[in-house]
C-alpha cells in the first residue's frame, strides 16, 4: 500500500509561534492533476481557517512516488552515504551557490587522484539536466533562481542523523 499524500499548513499565533496541521489525503493518480491537488489544498485550508485562531501562512503537498523499476534494485555492497559528492551550481542572481548533494557516490565517478571526473559521461548528464533541465521542468536555487554552470565539485563525509554508531569510510 502506498502512503497517502499529505497536504500541510504551517499556522502561526499571535505570539509569533508556528507549528503545523496534516491533513492526509488520498486520490486518484490516474486521473487528478497537480493543479487540482492544490485546489484542493486551497479548499481544504478555507475549511480549517475558520476552526483555528492561527494564522495560515502556507504549506505544501507531500506526493509519495514509487522508484522506477528500471533503477537498481539494491545498493552496490561497499556504499555509504555519509561519502557525498558536492556539485556546487552558480545562480543566475547572485554569488550564493545552490549545492546537490550526492551521497553513496559511484567510485567509478572519480579520477585516479580521487575527485569528480566532471567529464563521465553519466555525471556529465546529471550537471546538464541540473544547468538545463527538461522541456518543461529546469532545477533552480531555493529562491527560484536558473543555475548558470557548475562552479565547483568535491567529496566530503557528513553525518547522517540516526546512522549506525559507527561507520568504516574508506579512502
Amino acid at each position: 500500500m502506498a502512503d497517502p499524500t499529505i497536504f500541510e499548513y504551517q499556522v502561526q499565533d499571535d505570539q509569533g509561534l508556528k507549528n503545523r496541521i496534516a491533513i492526509y489525503e488520498a486520490y486518484d493518480g490516474a486521473t487528478t492533476t497537480v493543479d487540482s491537488l492544490v485546489g484542493s489544498w486551497l479548499q481544504a485550508g478555507g475549511l480549517l481557517d475558520p476552526c483555528i485562531d492561527g494564522e495560515i501562512l502556507g504549506g505544501q503537498v507531500t506526493i509519495p512516488l514509487e522508484k522506477s523499476g528500471t533503477w537498481k534494485a539494491a545498493a552496490a555492497v561497499g556504499n555509504n552515504v555519509n561519502q557525498v559528492m558536492v556539485l556546487n551550481f552558480e545562480n543566475d542572481f547572485n554569488r550564493y551557490l545552490t549545492e546537490l548533494l550526492l551521497p553513496s557516490y559511484k567510485e567509478a565517478l572519480l579520477t585516479p587522484t580521487r575527485i569528480p571526473d566532471l567529464a563521465d559521461p553519466a555525471l556529465a548528464a546529471l550537471i546538464a539536466y541540473m544547468i538545463a533541465g527538461d522541456s518543461d521542468i529546469f532545477p533552480n536555487s531555493r529562491d527560484l533562481h536558473d543555475l548558470d554552470a557548475l562552479r565547483n565539485a568535491f567529496l566530503t563525509v557528513r553525518k547522517v542523523r540516526n546512522q549506525k554508531s559507527k561507520t568504516l569510510v574508506t579512502t
